[in-house]
């Protein structure tokens, strides 16, 4: 009976840990003062001012508004709309607002431009702003930059997207129930980016596919400590609008005690549903969250402001709610394999159908063949092998470090993924159909070539000849009877680099850098030693001179030509 108890008793005290840390207030609208808005995003300017974005506002700029609280409970006595304040320029689907107290200014994110911009207290744009990383321009249309914070105590901006940007994959719908994958952005005063991190969401809790289901990160809130608030919302729309909800979950993550690079352990501090039905129209899509005062005993207050859709057809209300937090201190639980376990399988297991589908373009003839110009591999014994094994140790330094996740991705997620950010496009069949069977049927032909000289070396992998775990150790089983010299890996990724340099020459050397990063990765990752990377760019030379000869090559070669032309130009 007592093992029985135990348990349970382990179950109660957590729940009333989790009662201690947060406490939720009554959500309140108050329509005499604010006016029907779309209100997205929140942030605290001092005392009882609040400067609040709509993002379906006639112009861009914000609302300064007055909210009061009870300073004992924190509950929220009055909202009142004082004034628009706007710099003229067309609405840019403002979603994310912080305030930057050194600055007395605030900053704000737009979904439709995908760019983070400083405007004065006055609504006038200062001529400043964040610099982006190439990667965040791959954002779907209505899932780019909803969330923004700073902190003037960490020095840092964070933001990241609503729904996982196409360079990391698909995101999640009614029909497709699988988390969202995001990146995590920080920046630092000079408004440039520093430290990245993942982060994956929860899934669906729909059951069934009829409906609608959004699913994202609509908002962060930065705290002294250098630990992050994380708003994850799923709205659920009903075909009949009877039976909607919104289910909102607060995390707390910590980037301090993680490395950049690595997937945010994340922990629920509360959660609570908002409904649309007969009884009860609650329903409260909430996209703003910032930190506000404290109380008089020390308890810091979130306030929360909900998107009505200008109170769509009379059904929804401008809600504001606070949310009072208490003994907040969460400790990521750190394990060896830099908890990536979950974000690999998910990455791996995108986009094998379409790559396998691409055509080659060399003939079994036409491949040129390794064994006439690269040496046998360095053998034990020898200088050059001490040279391997020296590189293999050195790896191995870098495996718990934001080098290391990134050579952990880089082992399962397809080649496109891996140099879209470099190329400043997409790569992929569904949105550069062109480049993506061009770059493919380049890399097939890479692989054929490589496979050659790999049945003909058979050189043993350096993780299995030191018998130690790879940095991914989850495959090692399956790569312990193929080979080694030359990497595949690397001949793949140095032949979609120069392919891709053919169609974007702007961004030549990014896709260069790239394929010496992928390369060294795989010595990191303990796959490959040093001599086995050199080999596969002396391949890579060999595949891109038949390449360039091929008529097939060119021809497709100038599909993607014309491809990328009118992408830029519908970019202009």
């Amino acid at each position: 009976m007592k093992r029985r108890l135990f348990p349970i008793l382990i179950c109660l005290l957590s729940l009333q840990a989790a009662a201690q840390q947060a406490v939720l207030n009554k959500q309140h609208a108050f329509p005499k003062t604010v006016p029907a808005g779309n209100y997205s995003g929140i942030t605290w300017l001092g005392d009882d001012r609040y400067a609040v974005v709509n993002d379906k506002a006639r112009t861009a700029g914000f609302h300064l508004m007055t909210i009061r609280i009870n300073d004992a409970t924190g509950d929220i006595k009055e909202v009142r709309a004082d004034s628009f304040v706007t710099s003229q320029q067309p609405n840019r689907d403002e979603e994310g607002i912080c305030y930057v107290p050194q600055r007395n200014s605030v900053f704000v994110s737009g979904e439709s431009d995908g760019k983070i911009v400083e405007y004065r207290l006055d609504g006038q744009l200062t001529g400043q702003q964040l610099s982006i990383p190439t990667v965040f321009k791959t954002a779907s249309g209505n899932g780019g930059f909803e969330a923004l914070t700073y902190n003037a105590a960490t020095h840092r901006f964070w933001t990241t997207s609503e729904n996982t940007l196409k360079a990391d994959g698909n995101k999640p719908s009614i029909d497709k129930k699988i988390p969202n994958i995001l990146r995590f952005q920080s920046f630092a005063d000079d408004l440039q980016p520093r430290e990245q991190y993942w982060y994956m969401t929860d899934s669906s809790e729909v059951k069934g596919t009829e409906g609608k289901s959004l699913l994202g990160v609509s908002a962060l809130a930065a705290l002294d400590d250098g630990q992050l608030i994380v708003l994850e919302r799923e709205i659920y729309l009903s075909p009949k609008n009877i039976g909607s909800f919104v289910h909102v979950k607060l995390y707390v993550v910590n980037p301090t005690l993680q490395n950049a690079g690595d997937l945010l352990q994340k922990q629920l501090i509360t959660d609570f549903t908002t409904k649309m039905n007969l009884t009860d129209r609650s329903f409260a899509n909430y996209e703003g969250l910032c930190v506000g005062p404290r109380l008089k005993d020390g308890r810091l207050v979130l306030l929360l402001v909900a998107d009505s859709q200008d109170q769509h057809k009379g059904y929804l209300k401008d809600w504001f709610k606070t949310i009072v937090l208490s003994n907040l201190d969460f400790k990521p639980q750190l394990n060896g394999s830099n908890n990536l376990s979950a974000l690999l399988s998910i990455i791996s297991a995108e986009g094998y159908e379409t790559e396998m589908k691409t055509p080659r373009f060399l003939s079994n003839e036409e491949l040129p063949n390794p064994l006439r110009f690269i040496p046998e591999p360095p053998q034990p014994g020898t200088g050059p092998f001490d040279n391997d094994t020296y590189y293999y140790h050195y790896g191995k330094t870098q495996r718990p470090t934001p080098r290391g996740n990134q050579a952990a991705l880089d082992e399962v997620q397809w080649t496109s993924k891996a140099f879209s950010e470099a190329a400043g496009i997409v790569i992929s069949a569904e949105e550069t159909p062109e480049i993506f069977k061009l770059a493919q049927g380049a890399q097939k032909d890479a692989t054929a070539t490589n496979r050659t000289a790999k049945n003909h070396f058979r050189r043993m992998r350096p993780y299995v000849y030191f018998n130690e775990p790879s940095l991914v150790y989850e495959a090692d089983k399956e790569n312990r009877s193929t080979f080694s010299y030359p990497s595949g890996h690397t001949i793949r990724g140095w032949v979609y680099a120069l392919t891709l340099a053919l169609v974007i020459p702007d961004s030549t050397e990014a896709l260069i850098a790239r394929a010496q990063e992928y390369g060294i990765h795989r010595v990191i990752c303990g796959r490959h030693y040093k001599s086995d990377i050199d080999a596969s760019l002396v391949e890579a030379t060999a595949v891109m001179s038949r390449l360039l000869s091929n008529a097939d090559f060119l021809e497709q070669l100038e599909k993607a030509r014309k491809e990328y032309a009118s992408l830029r130009k519908e970019k202009k």
